[in-house]
């Protein structure tokens, strides 16, 4: 780790008392909105760092609000696995306030990959209950609010069919509200493991587990955000559109990996001799009739996705049932501190 790194870890230490929800996570209602657009811009635009376009968010009530919009992100931004990018949100602060975007900056939004084709809204809502379940299991989470958005094209500004897709809390807005700050691994560079707060980068780890997802690495900050908070350096997890509770087409492991299928369980997270892993195991069985409860009530998916859902869990649940199971089926697999 740099130098500069080690001086911003440390500078951070003592942060900020939390400060309180802003109106856009403060409910997990769905929005409906309008987003109006240059879309058929956005979709070509695959430079590596593009500029914010100008587009209209009509939000609850009927207000307008003018904001930019660029797609975001890596693979799913590949046409050859995704005809809609994810998308960036920037929000301008003055006209927003009195809305529900109040107080918001620069947001993710999380849209059906291939709205053309059925099936890929179902992905989106499974990958927005995961955000669900990680903020069951952990008090450091970014929020998400779920919405019915129609992408209307600018040019031709024809009715459009309103799709699921879901906002996701920015970095800032978490690190304001837990009372810290994230921290900006620089490309090329990574965080040592020895530095990562042991319980929770375990915790980050078994989760990933359970949801079947390999695509992410904490000490390189891959779908990972770094979050000083207090005393501790805490990995927070995002982007589980390859995890094998969400069943996405194009998912599949590294081909590095032992496993051949997404759903396909591999723990992925560091040895960490001395730490009590029933500590963190045990949050997870406190957790689980939340996250039952959380997949039951939710209707926009289908009652057999849930079920099937719950069915992995389940699987998951099973093997932390004991010390020892949890020790055979997880941490045998766990990778040695470099």
């Amino acid at each position: 780790m740099s130098a500069t790194l080690l001086a911003l870890l440390g500078s951070v230490l003592l942060a900020p008392e939390a400060s309180d929800t802003l109106p856009l996570f403060a409910s997990d209602e769905p929005l409906e909105l309008e987003l109006v657009a240059d879309f058929g811009a956005i979709r070509r635009d695959h430079t590596e760092d593009p500029e914010d376009r100008p587009a209209l968010l009509v939000v609850p009530g009927g207000d307008t609000l003018e904001v930019g919009l660029r797609p975001r992100g890596h693979f799913r931004r590949d046409p050859r696995y995704c005809s809609f990018p994810p998308l960036r949100l920037n929000v301008k602060r003055e006209g927003a306030r009195g809305t529900a975007f109040e107080g918001q900056d620069k947001l993710k939004l999380v849209v059906p990959c291939r709205p053309e084709r059925p099936g890929y809204e179902e992905l989106v809502l499974r990958e927005y209950l995961l955000y669900r379940v990680w903020a069951l299991t952990s008090d450091v989470a970014l929020r998400v609010r779920l919405a019915r958005i129609a992408f209307i094209e600018a040019s031709d500004p024809s009715d459009a069919p309103a799709r699921w897709a879901f906002l996701i809390e920015s970095d800032e807005g978490l690190a304001a509200r837990v009372g810290g700050e994230a921290v900006d691994i620089p490309e090329g560079k990574g965080v040592p493991p020895a530095y990562l707060h042991a319980f929770a980068s375990t915790r980050l780890a078994v989760f990933e587990y359970m949801i079947g997802n390999t695509d992410w690495s904490d000490s390189g900050a891959h779908n990972v955000l770094i979050l000083a908070a207090g005393n501790r350096i805490v990995p927070v997890p995002y982007d589980f559109d390859f995890a094998g509770a969400v069943e996405a087409p194009y998912a599949a492991p590294a081909e590095e990996l032992p496993i051949r299928s997404a759903r396909q369980r591999l723990y992925r997270g560091w040895c960490r001799p001395g730490l009590d892993t029933e500590d963190v195991l045990r949050d997870f069985r406190d957790a689980r009739p939340a996250i039952e409860s959380l997949y039951r009530g939710f209707t926009p998916l289908p009652e057999q996705v849930r079920d099937e859902t719950l069915a992995y869990f389940a699987q998951f649940f099973d093997y932390i049932g004991t010390a020892d199971l949890a020790e055979r089926r997880l941490f045998r697999d766990c990778v040695p501190m470099r």
